[in-house]
């Protein structure tokens, strides 16, 4: 295994540990909240670990992609978005949808807190592979203009002369 390879196998098993979390490992929530209709509908914390699963789904994703591809810059590209993912990632839990109102709720002692976890992994890894990758991809540009920019030239006899 290449170490191209490494930092697409890490995102895909982040992405399925981040799907695995509310849906498997720290379930969230099952409770339901009465409507004052009468009726009943899944509480918040419920609505955040769906959201959560869709996301880690699109971070495995991208690590498929990432070992997919193999230019340098697209594989940069895509530790960027997934790193964008990441911080939607951790977003949903604290800020955008939230869980529970108890700090004592199985979602705000496990889940959420294995959630944001991973997250933040994912937007470490993410962003040191896009700047290795954009860095190894400027050191490759750099050696190509400078092979272009040698000229090798064989004069009448056959001697080869290099001109820079």
């Amino acid at each position: 295994m290449g170490s191209r390879m490494v930092p697409g196998i890490v995102i895909v098993l982040l992405g399925l540990f981040v799907v695995l979390v509310p849906a498997v490992i720290f379930p969230t929530c099952e409770t339901q909240i009465e409507t004052a209709a009468g009726g009943t509908v899944p509480m918040r914390c419920f609505w955040s670990g769906r959201a959560e699963i869709g996301i880690g789904a699109l971070i495995a994703a991208s690590g498929l992609l990432m070992l997919a591809f193999r230019p340098a810059l697209v594989r940069a590209g895509i530790a960027v978005a997934t790193a964008l993912l990441g911080v939607l990632g951790i977003l949903i839990p604290t800020v955008l949808i939230g869980g529970c109102e108890s700090p004592m709720m199985d979602c705000n002692t496990t889940t959420f807190p294995a959630v944001i976890v991973a997250n933040s992994l994912i937007v470490v890894v993410c962003v040191i592979t896009a700047l290795v990758l954009a860095r190894s991809d400027r050191r490759l540009q750099v050696q190509a203009q400078q092979q272009a920019t040698t000229n090798v030239t064989l004069d009448e006899r056959g001697a080869t002369h290099i001109e820079h």
